[in-house]
Order: C-alpha cells, then sequence, then structure tokens
C-alpha cells in the first residue's frame, strides 16, 4: 500500500478514536473506564436480584450494566453518544444478554422511578443534577452508587474514600 493512503487511514481512524472516546465532552461527561477492581465492588455493593431493574446512567461502552446483566439482573443503560448506543446493542446480542437493553438518550430524561439500583460515573455538575432527580423521582429504598465524585447534599450509606465508590439509598 501507498504510504500516503497508509498515513490517511492512520489519521482518519485516530481521528474516529478520539471522536467516540471524547464525544462526551460534549454532553457533560467523558467516558471514563471503570477498573475491574472497582466493577467488582459496585456490584457487590448492590446486592441485586433476579427481580431488580438497575440503571447504568452515561453507560458508555456498557462495562457496568453488561457485567449487571450477566449477574442476572434487569438492565438498563442510557447512553447520548449513538456509536456507543450501537457498540453496546453489539455487545448485548453477541452475549446474548435478553436481560439488558440501552436507550439512545440523554440519563436526564432516565425516569428513575422505574430502577431499584442506579450506577454512575459521572462528571461532578452532573451527579448533583442526578441529587436532584432523584430526590424527586426515586421510590424510598431505591438506591445510587457512584464512582469518583459523591452527591452533592445526599449523606451515602456506604462510602469507600479510598477507591472513591459510595452508595445512596432514598429515603
Amino acid at each position: 500500500m501507498e504510504p500516503e493512503i497508509v498515513f490517511l487511514f492512520y489519521i482518519f481512524g485516530s481521528f474516529g478514536l478520539m471522536v467516540v472516546i471524547f464525544n462526551g465532552i460534549f454532553y457533560g461527561a467523558m467516558y471514563q473506564r471503570v477498573p475491574k477492581r472497582k466493577l467488582k465492588k459496585i456490584i457487590e455493593l448492590g446486592k441485586l436480584t433476579k427481580e431488580m431493574t438497575v440503571y447504568d446512567l452515561g453507560a458508555g461502552f456498557g462495562r457496568i450494566m453488561l457485567a449487571v446483566a450477566e449477574s442476572g439482573a434487569r438492565t438498563v443503560g442510557y447512553e447520548i453518544d449513538r456509536a456507543k448506543v450501537y457498540w453496546v446493542q453489539q455487545q448485548i446480542k453477541r452475549k446474548m444478554l435478553w436481560n439488558a437493553s440501552i436507550v439512545h438518550d440523554n440519563l436526564l430524561n432516565a425516569d428513575l422511578s422505574k430502577c431499584d439500583v442506579a450506577y454512575a460515573y459521572l462528571s461532578p455538575p452532573l451527579m448533583q443534577k442526578i441529587g436532584v432527580k432523584a430526590q424527586k423521582e426515586m421510590r424510598a429504598g431505591s438506591r445510587i452508587i457512584s464512582v469518583e465524585h459523591k452527591i452533592p447534599d445526599w449523606q451515602p450509606v456506604y462510602a469507600d474514600e479510598n477507591e472513591k465508590i459510595f452508595m445512596y439509598q432514598k429515603t
């Protein structure tokens, strides 16, 4: 192959990858992969059962929601980035996780009254919005498990300051 063509493939491929990874900046949250040790911990904290409905707010490439679905709980991801939604849809089909679905929509449009547990790995401004929304919509006893950032004005029922994992329960 000609060096110019290889160079163009490299440039356009790199640009495409950057768009997929950094596209979330335009929506208020950049994609951040959840480390395996944190993923295991947040799944355990959820104490999930097959009867539960779990939301992954800002699902990204679906790492949390796919792990939740593999545990048996019904999971719904909310993701605004079309490319990531398509990726997760393909993973759901490939893994035959019929208890999982992903919605192409702004996570702030999710109806939190329908979930038992919500996972969030979001920026501080979005965590604040989720806190306000959850206070209005979530049922008593429902939980939010957040990674990295706290929900302002909420008191966690569990906090691991080293791993930055926080669990909140709606009263």
